[in-house]
């Protein structure tokens, strides 16, 4: 959080920056999971997120050449995108329990 606050970001920005990231984390995750309906209550009660990343190529209805399905499902973006998240949130946790070297 300090290295955020460097950057002149006040908590509550900060703490609206997590709520978007781990959102957007959680849409891919699932996609990659289990599918979802585009009509379901998930798709629904994150229609926001999941319009954003569908917007950027993350999720996709596309299941082939000219195929569309009724399931959103990580892209091959969208799964190099979760990967990066992972390694980000595997590192935040580390330094958030006191277990990151900072001696390089």
């Amino acid at each position: 959080m300090d290295v955020w606050l460097s950057f002149g970001l006040t908590p509550t920005e900060i703490t609206t920056d997590l709520q978007h990231f781990m959102s957007i984390y959680i849409i891919l995750d699932r996609a990659w999971r289990r599918p979802f309906s585009i009509k379901s209550n998930f798709a629904r009660t994150g229609a926001f997120h999941v319009a954003l990343c569908a917007s950027e190529g993350l999720i996709s209805t596309n299941i082939g050449e000219d195929i569309w399905g009724n399931k959103w499902a990580t892209t091959e973006i969208g799964k190099e995108t979760k990967g990066e998240l992972d390694e980000l949130l595997q590192d935040i946790f580390a330094r958030a329990n006191g277990k990151y070297d900072t001696s390089h």
